[in-house]
């Protein structure tokens, strides 16, 4: 990693191809080439939660509006964060389980928190390569089981 000092911070790009900034109180804040925070843009679009810690599902078009940016720039800053779909289809991350927590948050408890724990997991999972073909078998025999034998298979 190469750093340059930029106003008394170090700024640095990542393995994720984003750059990040740390100050002397030790943390890391990775910010995108349009100036949007990782952490801020993963709990709005990735989890829902809302400025006033709430949950919403929020599309690109009211992620862009919170940020006062363009929907364009909200979905540059994800590429070049690699938070965009195509990278989180290809992760480890199990994004929809980390969905379904936030959604699930227990009264009096911060989405926020729970979120860096969520992130922090999102930017250790691996990369990995979708078998298509496995899945979807998988999936049919799932189907099967649950639902009975399928009606495709007999003709209709």
């Amino acid at each position: 990693m190469r750093a340059r000092p930029e106003h008394g911070r170090e700024r640095a790009r990542d393995e994720r191809g984003a750059s990040s900034s740390s100050s002397s109180s030790g943390g890391a804040a990775r910010t995108s080439s349009q100036g949007l925070d990782a952490f801020a843009l993963f709990c709005a679009y990735h989890l829902g939660i809302t400025e006033s810690d709430g949950y919403q599902f929020q599309n690109v078009h009211q992620v862009a509006k919170r940020f006062r940016t363009s929907p364009g720039a909200v979905k540059q800053a994800l590429q070049d964060l690699r938070m965009d779909p195509d990278f989180i289809l290809h992760s480890a991350f199990d994004l929809a389980g980390a969905q379904v927590d936030v959604m699930n948050v227990p009264e009096g408890v911060s989405r926020t928190a729970l979120a860096r724990t969520l992130y922090e997991a999102f930017l250790a999972a691996p990369r990995r390569q979708r078998d298509w073909a496995r899945e979807l078998a998988d999936d049919a025999r799932a189907n099967e089981t649950t639902f009975g034998p399928s009606r495709a298979k007999g003709g209709r």
